[in-house]
């Protein structure tokens, strides 16, 4: 098949749509929970509902782009020919999926070698569906145009963070609070980037990202007109260890008090 980016969206969206009705079944009460153990010892659980969304969304792409890369949260890589990988995070925010928390999502990126084409994040427990096309904007349930905030000082931005201990009990990110106007945590990777996207958050940051928490949500950012890098202000890469997500007017700050 062609490179044809619209189409690669339609059909991660039927993906996603498939998965939806299996998201929702679970919710709250999800089977076969288990906690993984990745190479710098962190843990973190997961349930059969991941493995049955990741298969899922896995067989539906390749049934359409079989020389596709995949590259998903519960399996091993499947390597193809082609410089097209897809990321998929069957669950994202799996701790809030467990809990029954409405803060988790399906997240779904298409990355040509290094660059993201194509991204779509599922709320199944909002019925919202996310999604961007490089250099053709983002949008909210294919129809509304997201865009980031417009809080240009520092002082008065509203940030997230994916760090493993919250903003008040991290040394770190107490330099970022203290400069920021207010820290919120929510514990799902993929709609805190969409939240920036959207206007709601005016900032993201986390450290220890795997590229299939961020891979749908960082297009979104950026395609709602956000930045995104690394914490040293380098554009973000496949092999960035961290990354930050603002609105871009109050970013150089936010790497400022990153390094303070």
């Amino acid at each position: 098949m062609a490179d044809d980016p619209q189409k690669f969206l339609e059909v991660a969206l039927e993906a996603t749509k498939k998965a939806e009705p299996v998201f929702r079944k679970y919710f709250g009460n999800a089977p076969g929970v288990s906690e993984k153990v990745d190479q710098g010892m962190h843990r973190s659980p997961v349930t059969d509902v991941d493995k049955e969304i990741e298969t899922l969304i896995t067989s539906h792409l390749l049934s359409q782009f079989s020389t596709h890369s995949i590259s998903g949260e519960e399996f091993s890589p499947q390597h193809h020919s082609s410089p097209y990988t897809w990321y998929i995070d069957p669950i994202d925010g799996t701790i809030n999926y467990i809990r029954g928390l409405p803060f988790a999502s399906i997240s779904l990126g298409l990355w040509k070698e290094d660059v993201p084409i194509v991204a779509v994040v599922s709320d199944p427990m909002h019925n919202v569906t996310y999604s961007a096309l490089h250099d053709k904007g983002a949008f909210r349930n294919g129809t509304q145009k997201l865009s980031v905030s417009s809080v240009s000082k520092f002082g008065e931005a509203v940030g997230g963070s994916g760090r493993a201990k919250a903003l008040g009990e991290d040394p770190l990110l107490q330099r970022v609070a203290k400069a920021a106007y207010r820290g919120r945590e929510y514990g799902g990777a993929a709609l805190e980037l969409c939240s920036v996207a959207e206007g709601k958050l005016d900032f993201w940051i986390s450290e220890r990202t795997k590229i299939y928490d961020v891979a749908a949500g960082m297009l979104m950012v950026t395609e709602a007109g956000g930045t995104v890098t690394d914490w040293e202000g380098n554009p973000y890469t496949l092999d960035s260890a961290n990354i930050v997500a603002s609105n871009g007017k109050i970013h150089t700050e936010l790497l400022q008090a990153l390094k303070k």
